[in-house]
């Protein structure tokens, strides 16, 4: 027989997650999948270090190193123009016809959703850097993110050599990136996560880019992270 005490805490539990999404539902929305697209296989996350988590606060998870990267306006663009901005971050390659689209649609929702949140024009940035340097160039870029209906000033796809991207998304955000294997379903391996970043670069969160509920989870944090001193 289940002790009385645990049915209370598994009631108090559910009650706060169910407290947590109908926040985030009545703040930014309902997050729908129309936009998404098909999804595949995907290669989990690499082992994020232990960390001591400060109570009330989100857990600080690494701290990204300084980028210089292009956006798809041709312009320089990194860590520098993002200080003081909280900011999401998922890697993508326009070629990629297996969770990117997925991917970059989740996205397109989260843009969608803190269009509802005033703070959220100047204080939040959407990255989307490519790990296909190589084919995408900028003016490929533009057209992909005309594509996703992103906003120009708003969400902002970067790209560079394999030499400066790779190391980067690699040892700097801890995603994986590989080159795939005959028979893969994407030519570049890579991570489903999108990335909650703070205004001082540090790394705060890894989500499931391509489920609602880990885009409903990252949109709660996000929120608490705007409201952090």
């Amino acid at each position: 027989m289940i002790p009385k005490a645990a049915l209370v805490l598994v009631a108090i539990f559910s009650w706060v997650a169910t407290a947590a999404i109908t926040f985030t539902v009545l703040t930014y929305g309902p997050i729908s999948n129309e936009d998404a697209g098909e999804g595949s296989v995907v290669l989990v996350a690499a082992e994020e270090s232990a960390v001591d988590v400060i109570p009330d606060r989100l857990p600080s998870l690494g701290v990204v190193p300084v980028f210089s990267l292009t956006n798809q306006h041709g312009q320089p663009f990194g860590l520098n123009d993002l200080r003081g901005k909280v900011w999401v971050v998922d890697t993508i390659f326009t070629r990629c016809n297996a969770i990117c689209p997925t991917l970059t649609g989740g996205m397109k929702q989260v843009q969608t959703s803190l269009k509802r949140d005033p703070r959220a024009a100047d204080e939040v940035r959407l990255v989307s850097i490519s790990i296909d340097g190589g084919h995408d160039t900028p003016e490929v870029l533009n057209s992909y993110a005309r594509g996703f209906g992103a906003d120009p000033e708003r969400w902002l796809f970067l790209t560079g050599t394999p030499a400066d991207v790779w190391p980067l998304v690699q040892d700097g955000l801890k995603l994986p990136v590989e080159e795939g294997k005959p028979g893969d379903a994407m030519d570049i391996l890579h991570s489903g996560k999108m990335l909650l970043i703070d205004r001082t670069g540090v790394i705060r969160g890894y989500y499931d880019g391509l489920s609602e509920g880990g885009r409903i989870e990252l949109l709660v944090d996000l929120s608490r992270l705007l409201d952090e001193e």
